[in-house]
């Protein structure tokens, strides 16, 4: 960019006189003009970006669609997208597909946006079929919780556009809607209608966007602080001409306040040509990641370098966090982001960008990341091989972390389709709140591969919740009303499967009997019938095959209610314990005061006789407790000593709370841990008596 268009762009307002008067300074070329738009894009210049875009637009010079794949984050809200998009020249379709699959856009409502835009373009260009990428990111969108009505409206028409039986489901999921429902038209209407009237917005000439006048702000931060100390008119002006104020420099100082910004002394162009100097953490983790992409490395404090990583990675700018940490150098203090970054990184599949990250390694570091090698192997079948079989070794000997990581990695590599193989066996295995992650994940990758949007393991993960959570008690209301409805469903989904096999048996049995049927086959009248009624038998199979989507859908929206439920109540008795504990209460008197805490080996576990059986007679949520904290205080695991309390009339005995009901009793010896008993709490001094 020349220094007289940057200068300009730095010293006006965005208003119709100023981009008029810029339109006349673009390069004459349009060669020249392209790569103008591509520096700015390239330099995450969003003032200098829509300046450029509109003073072209305005002026009827061509700006190419391929711009908005990266210059859509430069965009500060859904109408300046939707009118450069209905404005640039070629097709619109590949690039938004590209920003949607790329980069972590800043709003619901930019996505769906983009959204409905490639969808529209396509169709309006007698693309057909609506590509397979961009009905994956539809389907990632509609599942979003945070969608507006706007936002579900413009999804739901892209979902009817796409004629993708999974996209539909999902996006009459979202809207609270069912295929049947009476006032199904009267919402697609309303759908109809907002973006028919977005169309007009989008589509009128760009320049009426724009103010006629230039602002009358003062400041541009959330708190206004002043570019010009206050000075009195009739002070003397501190240039120090030895006039007065009033008749030196407050002409210039007025100019210079209404550039204000939240720093205190700061102009606009001040804090544009120097952020880094301003910086601080918590800037790192609101400001806009375009905004942030334009600042320069090697300006920004050490200790605001993971923050500024961190920001970069979370918008999928992967080159500008590359070369961040290029310029910070590897060291032990950027461990976590380096790894974070990689492996972000090889799931985006950026080969080249991997390369670098592992150069920045210092020799004699290796890396052991499953994503990573993964990802470099998926091209030599020995070393692939050779990784699958070492971490599936290693997930069958570690804890349940590696094996949500190994599902997760496999699911987002290219051998996605093994991982969700592998995911159904973790689902299987896994506690509860990590099996409801795992297939969260899942059902991204299916829609991702535009497979059915549900899965067979939503049946087992359902049967666990079920089978798990019983009865907890008179405060587990919700959860059991949660769980009463997500039964009846399964049960639903149950009948509805069954009632889809035997009709496709039918089918299959009758267009059998059909194609081997004898050359003197029946009148005509009776093979016209016959026909008809296959062609219904179809029809009915289609709409029950329909229905089941939906109901899976329904269910999956339950599952995700008892999960919370079940959260809920865990988090209300855990903030509950604290206030139990503190009442006045007989136990108290029976115990010894709170050990020092002290480093604890690891010991082998000596269970009393009839232990199981024992068990066999608490709640099962007890029982599991219980062996849990059994196994936590045989690791030494310094959490679970908190609260274990020797007994006085037995120092060597010790007790621990399971839940507030019950208690663990045990003694520890230098090299094993003996399980006394389990009780419950109202037992304990009869407990302690026999002790003594």
């Amino acid at each position: 960019m020349n220094q007289e268009i940057r200068d300009f762009i730095e010293r006006s307002d965005y208003y119709r006189g100023s981009v008029r008067e810029l339109a006349g300074m673009l390069p004459p070329e349009d060669e020249a003009l392209d790569r103008l738009i591509g520096e700015t894009v390239a330099a995450s210049d969003q003032n200098a970006f829509a300046f450029i875009v509109m003073a072209a637009l305005h002026a009827g010079r061509p700006v190419q669609a391929r711009h908005l794949a990266r210059g859509i984050i430069l965009m500060p809200e859904k109408i300046t997208l939707g009118t450069f998009a209905c404005h640039v020249q070629g097709d619109i379709t590949g690039p938004l597909t590209d920003a949607l699959t790329n980069l972590n856009l800043p709003s619901t409502e930019f996505i769906s946006t983009a959204l409905f835009l490639a969808a529209t373009w396509h169709q309006e260009h007698g693309g057909g079929k609506l590509p397979g990428p961009l009905v994956s990111a539809a389907r990632k969108a509609a599942r979003n919780k945070s969608n507006s009505e706007y936002d579900r409206s413009l999804i739901h028409l892209v979902a009817l556009m796409s004629a993708d039986a999974g996209l539909i489901a999902i996006s009459l999921e979202t809207c609270g809607v069912k295929p049947d429902d009476p006032t199904m038209k009267v919402r697609v209407d309303a759908s109809k209608a907002t973006a028919e009237q977005m169309l007009k917005i989008w589509r009128r000439p760009p320049f009426e966007l724009l103010p006629e006048a230039p602002r009358k702000l003062l400041a541009t931060g959330n708190t206004m602080r002043r570019a010009v100390a206050r000075i009195g008119r009739n002070e003397p002006c501190p240039c120090g001409s030895g006039k007065k104020y009033k008749h030196c420099c407050i002409g210039k100082d007025q100019e210079r306040l209404h550039h204000s910004t939240s720093i205190a002394g700061v102009t606009e162009a001040e804090l544009r040509a120097n952020p880094e100097r301003y910086l601080t953490a918590a800037d790192l983790n609101h400001y806009p990641a375009h905004e942030v992409a334009r600042f320069d490395p090697l300006k920004i404090a050490p200790e605001l370098q993971d923050g500024y990583l961190a920001n970069l990675c979370r918008a999928r700018l992967f080159e500008a966090a590359v070369t961040g940490f290029e310029k910070f150098g590897y060291r032990d203090k950027l461990k976590e982001a380096w790894e974070a970054i990689t492996i972000r990184v090889a799931q985006a599949r950026h080969k080249d960008l991997v390369e670098r990250m592992l150069k920045l390694l210092p020799e004699g570091h290796k890396h052991r990341l499953g994503a990573v090698e993964f990802f470099l192997a998926d091209t030599d079948p020995a070393t692939l091989m050779t990784s699958l079989k070492e971490g599936a070794l290693t997930m069958l000997s570690n804890d349940g972390d590696d094996l949500r990581g190994f599902s997760t990695t496999l699911m987002k590599s290219p051998l996605c389709g093994l991982g969700i193989l592998v995911a159904r066996g973790a689902i299987s295995v896994l506690p509860q709140a990590a099996a409801s992650e795992v297939l969260e994940e899942l059902l991204r990758t299916r829609d991702q591969m535009g497979l059915p949007p549900d899965d067979p393991i939503s049946d087992v993960l359902d049967m666990r919740f079920l089978k798990e959570h019983p009865d907890e008690g008179k405060d587990a209301a919700a959860l059991r009303e949660a769980q009463e409805r997500l039964n009846a469903k399964v049960e639903e989904v149950q009948r509805y499967k069954q009632s889809v096999a035997q009709l496709q048996k039918e089918v299959a049995r009758r267009e059998q009997l059909a194609a081997t049927a004898a050359p003197a086959a029946p009148a005509a009248a009776t093979v016209v019938a016959d026909e008809q009624a296959l062609k219904e038998l179809r029809d009915k199979v289609e709409t029950l095959k329909s229905a089941l989507k939906e109901r899976h859908h329904e269910r999956n929206t339950l599952r995700r209610e008892l999960q919370q439920a079940h959260t809920d109540l865990e988090t209300l008795r855990q903030t509950a314990a604290p206030v139990e504990a503190e009442a006045p209460d007989r136990e108290e008197e029976l115990l010894l005061p709170q050990d020092a805490p002290e480093v604890h080996p690891v010991r082998v576990i000596e269970f009393p006789k009839g232990f199981q059986q024992m068990l066999a007679e608490f709640p099962r949520q007890v029982a599991r407790a219980a062996m849990v904290m059994i196994g936590r205080l045989a690791a030494g695991e310094p959490a679970a000593f908190v609260g274990a309390l020797r007994l006085k009339a037995t120092p060597n005995v010790m007790r621990q709370r399971i839940g507030s009901d019950y208690r663990l009793l045990f003694r520890l010896h230098p090299d094993r841990l003996e399980v006394i008993d389990l009780i419950n709490r109202k037992d304990l001094d009869r407990r302690i008596k026999t002790l003594v």
